[in-house]
């Protein structure tokens, strides 16, 4: 099983759904969505909450293997956009709390994060709506911004769905890296985001409107295989 695929220089996808970016000493993930039982639950659809204690163990993993300097979560930690429900300062607090012991958290805000700061300040760490680190620029990608290398951006939750010769489909979230614009979409990390499969769906973020879709490299991750090179948008279409 491949673990990780150099993409650039210094710049890794890895199959835990975590960019390594080497020069910097840092790891990104985005879209991780705390709180999305309790959100749900309100909503009278209950489902069992096994997803902190998944993303727990995948960070800790991530850790373990890249021992980054710090660890970026590039938007959407949590999933409420009107508050913090119980669930949300609980398991984001119980997060936040486990990588600050490990190595240094940098939490970027998405779209689902308005009020995240009430949370992190607690940890006294600061919630950044941009936040820069050598040749890299990490915004969650919901609005329009720029950069002048590299740009790093979540949102969108890219998957790709393959198609066999029976007629089955299989859905895979994925990395997009556009070499050219030098922007990197990064997958979700919440187990609950299938994903949206951009051979089909209309793309939301205004960013990735912004570049060819066709001219995408795509790295899928599949549990059996762990990350792999599937060409570029236009091979699959």
């Amino acid at each position: 099983m491949l673990e990780e695929i150099e993409v650039d220089n210094n710049i890794y996808f890895t199959k835990y759904g975590a960019a390594y970016f080497e020069d910097i000493g840092a790891v990104a993930i985005s879209d991780i969505h705390m709180g999305y039982e309790d959100v749900l639950a309100k909503n009278g659809i209950f489902l069992p909450r096994v997803q902190s204690k998944i993303i727990y163990e995948t960070i800790d993993k991530i850790i373990d293997r890249y021992s980054p300097e710090k660890l970026i979560i590039n938007g959407d930690l949590k999933h409420e956009f009107s508050h913090n429900t119980p669930q949300e300062w609980s398991d984001v607090l119980e997060l936040l709390s486990r990588i600050s012991r490990r190595t240094k958290p940098i939490v970027v805000k998405g779209n689902h994060d308005n009020f995240i700061a009430n949370i992190a300040t607690k940890l006294n760490l600061e919630v950044f709506d941009i936040y820069s680190d050598g040749r890299y620029t990490f915004h969650h990608g919901h609005k329009k911004f720029e950069w002048t290398d590299k740009a790093v951006i979540g949102n969108e939750h890219p998957a790709i769905g393959l198609r066999d010769s029976v007629d089955s489909v299989i859905k895979l979230p994925c990395f997009l890296y556009f070499r050219k614009e030098g922007l990197i979409v990064l997958p979700a990390l919440s187990i609950y985001a299938g994903g949206s499969d951009i051979l089909k769906n209309e793309i939301s973020s205004p960013v990735l409107k912004k570049v060819q879709l066709k001219d995408g490299k795509v790295y899928g991750l599949w549990d059996s295989y762990g990350i792999i090179d599937l060409g570029t948008v236009g091979d699959l279409s």
